[in-house]
């Protein structure tokens, strides 16, 4: 584990405890429950590969094996691969068949890991770990995260197959038409058991949830290329469909005997399936895309660079009147360099660049343009307009159809330079990007109230999202006359993020987790703020009680929601990344590091686990919730800006060093022809404010299909992982 939460050791807990005027169940232990539930993980890698072939045949195929533990105990990910490549060429080589096949095994097994980290941040540290009998200590008022460790699984099983198969002929010469055919199918079986125990009392349950994804594609292009003096051309026609099939399903069984048989391996022996709170559930869908496209390249003088293309997409998703999209491509460079006024100039390389185009958006749920219906018996809903009186049996809307809704559009501008200095020593580009969404998709509330949805999907018209900067890298390398070779480089990127025009004062995206919290909405989408802006009353201190007290924006003497304001950003607006090679003869190094500014976090870790109230009641915290002696140890914590915290972070993210042995010299040759060692480590350190597991988080936090942005909550703990490679080539 990278680094812990700084929860009370026992001495501590005890003091603050006791200072608080709570009572203390002192057990006598002195237990580190992070520890407890964590454990320094190995991770295996194995990988063989054979390749080979004639003049008219070729052969690839290679078998893999992962075996991962994860940094909590009671989480393993175990992962087989195989694959295999095929290319044959037919009728004196105008013919290229290829074939390309896969298939994984994926075996994830998980506890529970947010009531596992719950426990170990916030269980009192005087509570010993084990008992007498060697099994995790039964205590009142609480259970042994080890406990939790022992009843909580979550087994996911996922076996994929992926395969394609495509032909290449040459028509004449320049012009060739290509089919492809590809398949991606996959199962998944997720089983989510609890247990049944004695102390503490849990009856034991198990849900089993099972998937199939199965995505088939065919594609025909036409591609035509020529060279006519200093002319060249090539065009490319062609044809998509693409055809998706998800299904779900989902069961459920209550109360197990205690037993040596788990409940996933027999379901047979729950002994209540009532409809009421195991009620069989399931999905599945079909999606469909269809596109036809086009695009030209055309290059003079191997200096002026020209591209255009068109695509039109269509997709099942949306209503019966727009289920296409139109979206054009243009694109144009000019190598300055190799023209005759800049042939001495200090300029190895140097090319402008500018583009323009649009692409589609279409992920939403499927079906929502489709009603929906549901039906009733007498008496079990009430019209809208006449509470109290019941409608008769029959079938009711539960959603309109929307024949409109059509593709999200992002249209984007690009202007760059690349340049190359010193013969090429000295390299970097500078580029300037404007990004434009509009009819923007996201599920809000209908305006008209009588509607028989709460929310519903629609574009919003006038609505833009605006992502514009400037993004810059610049690299050195350089090889001494005695064979030392280095190079080292960055880039930084600025980016202004802004949402235009929208019609609604926010529209919520993430939401609080935690007692009292839950559904809590925390950030959204704001005009002329970026998405992902937390949208919170602003914590200004204490009232003379010792309570939180919160600007009153709007200054009417109340607190309230109509007092919430823009308390910046998940999104950051720098990110930069560094590196750093060199190699001499055998022996190679590499480094990487990066880093964001710019940001801010939501901790719902500290909002629903570290304040003064819970500690004064035993519970385990943080410095964070005795960080002011003016609060009461009273004073409830609603989700507020006391919570968001600076998220901009610099990490040494990856050092690579290796070493390639000569088999000649270790009289090897024979038989092998390449031997390699590396030793790498990730994540070495960060550099950052922010004192949550990590910085670089976002748990998924979303209601209703709208992405949630920089929202902590009982997330899993960062690894920093050490590795050790040997690569053998015969």
């Amino acid at each position: 584990m990278a680094g812990k939460l700084p929860v009370f050791g026992a001495e501590e807990y005890k003091k603050q405890v006791t200072a608080l005027g709570g009572t203390v169940e002192d057990f006598k232990g002195a237990i580190d429950w992070q520890d407890e539930v964590s454990r320094t993980a190995f991770t295996q890698n194995h990988n063989l590969s054979l390749s080979g072939g004639t003049n008219k045949f070729n052969y690839f195929g290679s078998l893999g094996m992962q075996i991962q533990e994860g940094i909590l105990k009671g989480n393993e990910i175990k992962r087989y691969n195989g694959r295999i490549n095929l290319s044959q060429k037919l009728l004196d080589d105008k013919l290229v068949i290829e074939v390309n096949l896969s298939a994984n095994n994926t075996v994830n097994l998980r506890p529970s890991i947010g009531g596992l980290i719950g426990g170990a941040i916030s269980t009192n540290p005087t509570i010993p770990a084990y008992g007498t009998d060697g099994k995790p200590y039964v205590f009142q008022n609480g259970i042994n995260p080890l406990t939790v460790l022992a009843l909580e699984k979550d087994l996911t099983t996922i076996n994929r197959v992926l395969g394609n198969v495509s032909g290449a002929l040459t028509l004449t010469k320049g012009l060739v038409y290509k089919l492809n055919f590809g398949i991606d199918n996959a199962t998944g079986n997720r089983d989510i058991q609890s247990l049944p125990n004695s102390v503490p009392l849990r009856p034991g349950r198990l849900e089993t949830y099972n998937n199939v994804n199965r995505n088939h594609l065919i594609e025909h292009t036409l591609n035509y290329s020529t060279t006519i003096d200093r002319h060249k051309l090539t065009a490319l026609a062609g044809y998509s469909y693409q055809k998706i099939f998800v299904q779900t399903r989902a069961t459920s069984i209550n109360n197990f005997a205690i037993s040596d048989i788990e409940p996933l391996y027999n379901p047979g022996l729950g002994q209540e399936l009532t409809l009421a709170g195991n009620k069989p559930s399931g999905s599945a869908y079909i999606n469909e895309l269809q596109s036809y496209f086009g695009r030209v390249n055309y290059q003079y003088n191997d200096r002026y660079l020209f591209t255009a293309s068109i695509r039109a997409d269509g997709s099942s998703k949306f209503g019966a009147n727009n289920k296409y999209g139109y979206y054009p491509s243009f694109a144009g460079a000019w190598i300055l360099s190799k023209e005759s006024f800049l042939e001495n100039s200090f300029f190895h390389n140097l090319k402008l660049r500018a583009g323009w185009g649009q692409t589609g958006n279409q992920e939403i749920p499927p079906k929502i343009t489709q009603a929906l219906f549901t039906s009733q018996v007498s008496g079990t809903t009430s019209y809208p307009l006449y509470p109290g009186t019941a409608y008769p049996a029959g079938t009711t809307y539960n959603r309109f159809a929307n024949p409109d809704i059509q593709w999200e559009v992002s249209t984007q501008t690009d202007v760059g330079v690349d340049f190359e200095l010193f013969k090429g020593a000295l390299s970097g580009t500078v580029d300037y990007f404007r990004k434009v969404s509009n009819n923007i998709l996201l599920q809000i509330i209908p305006a008209d109230p009588i509607q028989p949805a709460n929310t519903t999907w629609s574009n919003i018209k006038d609505m833009d999202i605006i992502n514009q900067g400037v993004e810059a890298d610049l690299n050195y390398r350089h090889t001494t006359p005695g064979g030392f070779t280095y190079s080292v480089g960055g880039n930084i990127t600025f980016i202004d993020n802004k949402v235009k025009n929208s019609p609604y004062s926010v529209i919520a995206s993430g939401f609080a987790q935690g007692a009292g919290l839950t559904s809590s909405p925390v950030n959204g989408y704001i005009n002329n703020q970026p998405i992902g802006t937390y949208y919170l009353k602003e914590f200004i201190g204490f009232d003379a009680n010792g309570k939180s007290a919160y600007r009153d924006v709007n200054n009417d003497g109340l607190i309230n929601d109509y007092d919430r304001l823009p308390i910046g950003t998940a999104l950051p607006n720098r990110t930069y990344n560094l590196f750093f090679t060199l190699a001499y003869k055998g022996f190679d190094l590499a480094a990487n590091l990066n880093g964001v500014s710019g940001n801010k976090i939501y901790d719902n870790t500290a909002n629903s686990n570290f304040y003064k109230l819970l500690l004064s009641k035993g519970v385990n915290t943080t410095a964070e919730a005795i960080k002011y002696p003016e609060e009461a140890k009273t004073n409830d914590a609603p989700i507020s800006s006391r919570f968001v915290k600076d998220g901009k972070y610099f990490r040494f993210n990856n050092l690579a060093i290796g070493y390639n042995f000569n088999p000649a010299k270790m009289g090897l040759s024979k038989w092998v022809s390449a031997i390699r060692v590396s030793l790498t480590g990730q994540n070495l350190f960060v550099i950052t404010p922010y004192d949550g597991y990590d910085p670089e988080v976002n748990i998924d936090r979303q209601d209703g299909g709208v992405s949630s942005y920089g929202i902590d909550y009982l997330s899993y703990p960062k690894a920093r992982s050490f590795l050790f490679g040997l690569n053998v080539t015969f």
